[in-house]
């Protein structure tokens, strides 16, 4: 109901404001909790999953030979704070790739896991560049080929890593 000039009346004001207020005080309460709960040392942890959809990559084994190539590449990487003020990383990736000639239906599959441990030291940002190979294993009598993926890691004066991949190769081993 409204009053004369318009405004709600007061039970039905009173009424609605608690939600508003819990809601509102919520928010902080939560944020302070998550704040204080964390240790000083406590890990950043960045973790992604690159998406490799169904791609047309030339065979480098058989340059007149295509893969339709597909799968996951799962990639966590951590940093934890040091005495001297850097930082220790960690990257963990696991692939799960597969792939088909479209010409001679060869199939190729990867499955593995690879670390690297590496070490970010002021002045930051500063940026760790690895690049990791998969191994595609023909399941005929064809050769093996190799995926090639460069990536670089950025961290921050937090200790927080992003990491970017900017180059895809392949390279034939027969």
């Amino acid at each position: 109901m409204l009053a004369a000039r318009g405004k709600p009346e007061p039970r039905n004001r009173w009424r609605l404001m608690p939600a508003g207020l819990a809601l509102a005080l919520a928010v902080p309460v939560l944020v302070l909790v998550a704040g204080f709960n964390k240790p000083a040392s406590a890990a950043n942890v960045t973790n992604t999953t690159i998406h490799v959809p169904a791609s047309v990559q030339t065979n480098p084994c058989f340059p007149t030979d295509v893969i339709n190539l597909s799968g996951n590449i799962h990639i966590v990487i951590t940093t934890t704070a040091d005495s001297a003020g850097g930082y220790r990383g960690n990257n963990h990736l696991n692939s799960q790739l597969s792939g088909v000639s479209i010409t001679t239906g060869t199939k190729y599959v990867n499955s593995e896991d690879q670390d690297d441990e590496w070490y970010a030291r002021p002045p930051f940002p500063t940026v760790h560049t690895h690049t990791y190979d998969f191994l595609l294993l023909s399941q005929s009598n064809t050769p093996n080929y190799v995926v090639h993926m460069t990536m670089h890691e950025t961290v921050n004066a937090n200790g927080v890593p992003t990491a970017t991949v900017d180059k895809f190769s392949m390279d034939c081993q027969g």
